[in-house]
């Protein structure tokens, strides 16, 4: 089995949220989890107009710089963790951190890579709510007119040292981190985890 996207409007919409959420980093850090995603989409939407409209910097100018700030903003380790599930406590720790190294490359090449291609200028973005229960909060938002549809977007957040950080992205009410759970549970439903981490690197190199 191939590792594989299987959203419906996520397929769409996902590689407009996940940009969004990468230049999030510079918000203060006492920022509430809806102020968080609110700055971040705000100043992502001008960019990527303004590279619409041929003003510098391009989306494709600013790649290295999205990766150093996602990398601050997502928790990719709690992302990892919870997208493999049952099998993650049964691997050691070096597996662990190669599959969600690999698990970072494979997202941000697959949403980046279609945040080049972007086309849209016309979409925004209504702040629902926010829900905070501890040290987790729920972030309802929707993007409307996206590609002549309006398309829920809502984010799962983490406060980690004092910073609310994203380990999951709804699209229309679909999990990332369970649809990617489901692709690898049925891999490893027939093959080792060994098997699943080749199969991570090969999807990998495709972008190399």
């Amino acid at each position: 089995m191939t590792i594989r996207m299987t959203f419906r409007y996520a397929i769409k919409a996902m590689p407009l949220a996940f940009f969004l959420l990468s230049a999030v980093a510079l918000v203060s850090a006492d920022s509430g989890p809806l102020q968080v995603i609110q700055s971040g989409t705000d100043r992502a939407l001008d960019i990527l107009h303004s590279s619409q409209a041929g003003k510098a910097p391009t989306i494709r100018q600013r790649r290295a710089e999205i990766l150093t700030i996602v990398d601050e903003y997502f928790d990719f380790y709690e992302m990892g963790k919870r997208a493999l599930g049952r099998p993650w406590k049964d691997q050691p720790a070096q597996k662990q951190k190669e599959f969600v190294d690999l698990f970072k490359q494979l997202l941000f090449n697959t949403y980046v890579d279609r945040v080049e291609t972007y086309t849209g200028s016309e979409e925004k973005v209504v702040y629902d709510n926010e829900e905070i229960k501890g040290t987790y909060a729920f972030v309802k938002t929707r993007v409307l007119n996206y590609k002549n549809t309006d398309v829920a977007v809502d984010y799962r957040l983490q406060l980690k040292d004092g910073k609310w950080k994203v380990y999951d992205v709804i699209v229309e009410g679909v999990s990332l981190v369970s649809n990617y759970r489901s692709q690898f549970n049925s891999i490893l439903a027939n093959e080792d985890f060994d098997a699943l981490l080749k199969k991570l690197r090969e999807k990998v190199a495709e972008w190399k």
